[in-house]
């Protein structure tokens, strides 16, 4: 007969992450309850110790973000050289596993492909001469996890036009 444990989380009704409760609900088989009564929490009622310690500790954990490092110039139809990397509270989120799409300002740039990182990148992958943008002025370079919309990171580059040397 498996053991339950009764996890009580007290927090603001505004501050419940909903997305968890689903989650809760989805792999436990047990229903999460809003408690409206006095105690204005998130009463869990969890199947095995490691599902107690998810309800415990899983609500305001830090979020993943993406920083994209680029020139911040680069030269009309020259490649260049992009970095992304996932961070989680200051620090390489070396397991994050997520797809990455670049978009740009420049409707004429030449873009990695759809990228999905793997263990091997430990958060962090380059892609070598991987963008070229082709209008000149100010564009932007924008890496997005299409799972996730937030988790996304803009780099700001002012494109210069080739110049023609003539003697």
């Amino acid at each position: 007969m498996p053991v339950f444990y009764r996890t009580t989380v007290e927090d603001g009704l505004s501050n419940i992450d909903t997305g968890f409760l689903r989650f809760y609900e989805r792999f436990s088989g047990r229903s999460a309850r809003l408690g409206l009564g006095n105690s204005r929490g998130v009463r869990l009622w969890a199947s095995s110790a490691a599902m107690a310690l998810l309800v415990a500790f899983g609500c305001g954990s830090p979020v993943a973000i993406l920083e994209i490092t680029a020139p911040s110039s680069a030269i009309a139809g020259s490649p260049f050289t992009v970095t992304v990397t996932a961070m989680v509270d200051g620090r390489r989120d070396t397991i994050f596993n997520s797809p990455i799409r670049f978009t740009s300002s420049d409707n004429a740039a030449v873009l990695p492909g759809f990228y999905i990182f793997t263990a091997a990148d430990a958060g962090s992958h380059t892609y070598t001469n991987g963008v070229t943008l082709m209008t000149v002025g100010s564009q932007t370079i924008k890496a997005t996890d299409p799972n996730a919309s937030s988790i996304t990171a803009t780099a700001n580059v002012t494109v210069t036009a080739a110049t023609t040397d003539r003697q």
